[in-house]
């Protein structure tokens, strides 16, 4: 991170899995507004658990409010929350 001396020229920089622009969700494959979830479902992932792993995963149930059980091939089950993915379009 390069240190700024005036406030004026700072600038946010963008996280890892934020979005600041609708053209940054369709960038990266995901559906904006974002659909309501359910079952069956493909989402794309903003970091996969391995370097190996698919980056989609698919959808099998809700399991609080916040949480999904989801199945990512050539990985299997995992308990994903709302914000480590989303939908992609269909």
């Amino acid at each position: 991170m390069k240190l700024q001396t005036d406030i004026r020229t700072w600038q946010p920089q963008s996280m890892p899995g934020s979005f600041a622009t609708v053209r940054d969700w369709e960038n990266f494959g995901c559906a904006y507004p974002a659909p309501k979830l359910v079952p069956s479902i493909w989402v794309k992932l903003f970091n996969p658990p391995t370097a190996f792993s698919f980056d989609e995963a698919w959808l099998l149930c809700e399991c609080s409010d916040e949480k999904w059980l989801a199945w990512i091939p050539d990985y299997g089950e995992i308990l994903l929350s709302k914000d480590e993915f989303c939908a992609t379009k269909s």
